[in-house]
């Protein structure tokens, strides 16, 4: 087993935030000398019918969800995992109480970010789905640090819900549109002027899809975002600390299976014995491609996370990664892998399951 550091990372919530994290983390030097291991586990996310409700802490919802958490945070520990990180703000209120269970350290991307911010004077406004701003994770997180924090208007919280999960232009559809960057700049330009907030927060790992550095350059430029707001990308936050916390993988002190919950909703990820970072987020983005065409010809859509076939990416160099996968039953593939041939029996599967 090497010794390298371990990077692990949760994904599935969805897999597009994962890439987006995966390429950030790949971006520091010090990386190219860690491990990873990152599993977008897809049935972690609600399903398209579930989003946006109140669900009761006991209802068959959050006792799937919690269930398959708990499992996901297991699988990643067993496969030697020194730290992990969550590519889901949203999430961590399901995932913090699990992970205060595991050996290994789990880096808060709120907390990170948060820690941040401290000492500014700006007002911070948080961008993100209802669930996370109706919580107040961050606000109440930065105002403990001392920095006011605020959320968008009702009516403008709608615009962000939308460009999120529009069926049609949403991120979640695994693209970016032109339609979804205005609303996300139509709203970070009115509470500016409403609310004076130089500062906003992606407090939704999708979001950093459509903001990015370079695309919020071009916004302002083109007199779409106020010139004064400065634009905190969370998840970039997260990368740097993936890669510079220090952990001590620790081996599962029962069998793997005995963490496997009545609840765990389970489909063997695709998994892939990868060189690096990006070539793992190639890899993803060219499943994507593959599932957006297979549903287009079955006449059906990418209508949210949950959609998304569960994928895992790990080191090549992680031999001890690849035979615990094969005591799962769990099938490793390669870069030269024929996605083309492997992918439509698997959808065929995976999209069975889901009926």
């Amino acid at each position: 087993m090497s010794n390298a550091q371990r990077i692990g990372v949760i994904g599935g919530l969805g897999n597009e935030a994962m890439v987006d994290l995966l390429e950030k983390i790949a971006l520091d030097d010090l990386a190219s000398q860690q491990e990873f291991v990152a599993f977008g586990n897809a049935r972690l996310a609600y399903k398209p019918e579930e989003v946006g409700k109140n669900w009761l802490p006991d209802s068959q919802t959050e006792l799937r969800k919690r269930d398959t958490a708990t499992y996901t945070l297991r699988l990643l520990q067993h496969l030697g995992a020194d730290k992990l990180g969550l590519a889901c703000n949203s999430a961590h209120p399901l995932f913090r109480p699990l992970a205060e269970q595991l050996p290994i350290p789990f880096v808060d991307m709120i907390k990170q970010t948060a820690a941040k911010l401290s000492g500014t004077p700006d007002k911070v406004m948080v961008l993100g789905v209802n669930s996370l701003v109706n919580s107040g994770l961050y606000q109440n997180t930065l105002e403990a640090d001392g920095v006011s924090a605020m959320r968008a208007s009702e009516a403008k919280q709608e615009l962000v819900m939308d460009a999120i999960y529009n069926p049609v232009y949403g991120i979640k559809t695994a693209q970016i549109t032109p339609q979804a960057e205005q609303q996300l700049c139509d709203v970070i330009t009115a509470e500016y002027q409403a609310q004076r907030c130089t500062k906003v927060v992606l407090g939704c790992t999708e979001l950093p899809l459509a903001l990015t550095p370079s695309s919020c350059e071009r916004f302002k430029a083109q007199g779409m975002i106020p010139a004064e707001v400065d634009v905190v990308d969370a998840s970039a936050v997260l990368a740097n600390a993936l890669v510079h916390t220090q952990g001590e993988r620790q081996a599962l002190a029962q069998p793997l299976q005995s963490y496997f919950g009545e609840h765990t909703d389970w489909f063997a990820p695709l998994a892939f014995a990868v060189d690096s970072l990006t070539e793992a987020a190639e890899i993803q983005k060219a499943i994507f491609t593959h599932t957006l065409a297979y549903l287009k010809d079955n006449g059906k859509a990418l209508t949210g996370s949950y959609w998304h076939l569960p994928t895992l990416f790990f080191s090549a160099s992680a031999s001890d990664i690849t035979e615990k996968l094969a005591e799962a039953e769990i099938a490793v593939y390669t870069k030269d892998t024929e996605l083309a041939e492997l992918l439509p029996s698997v959808m065929a599967e995976y999209y069975v399951s889901l009926a």
